[in-house]
This record gives C-alpha cells, structure tokens and sequence, in this order.
C-alpha cells in the first residue's frame, strides 16, 4: 500500500516522511483513565503527536465518550 502512494509523494516529501517518522519512539506508553472532559483527552492525543509518542490508551469505563476522529487537527499548530 505504501508504495502506491509513494508514488505520489515528492522526493523532498519522501525524505521528509522517513526523517520524520525514524524519529518516532515506543520508549513511553501514556495512559489516560476517565478523563471527564474530553477535550482533555484531545489534548493528551496531540501532545503524544507532537512528541512522536507511538503508544496510547485511552481507558473510558466510567464515561464512555468516543473520540473524535479528527482530533490530531492541528496538532502541528
């Protein structure tokens, strides 16, 4: 799959793409338990997006709300 859309990526986007990504890291897990106010949460998804954190679990058994689909939007702000 990767390489059907590689064909469309540029090589300066390519490059990009793989810089990016090497730096990635699995070293940290954050886990969020019943967080009451989702946009919280939302803030949590960002920032581990930011830091090229790989690993979240998000833990709802009290309230239960889904998560937005689009909630890394903007997270390069």
């Amino acid at each position: 799959m990767f390489d059907y859309l590689e064909s469309y990526l540029t090589e300066r986007r390519k490059q990009l793409l793989k810089e990016v990504a090497a730096k990635r890291t699995r070293h940290f897990t954050v886990v969020t338990e019943d967080v009451y106010q989702l946009h919280n949460t939302s803030a949590v998804v960002r920032t581990c997006d930011i830091f090229g954190i790989q690993d979240l679990h998000v833990v709802e058994e009290i309230t239960g709300k889904r998560i937005d689909k689009e909630i890394a939007m903007g997270a390069q702000k």
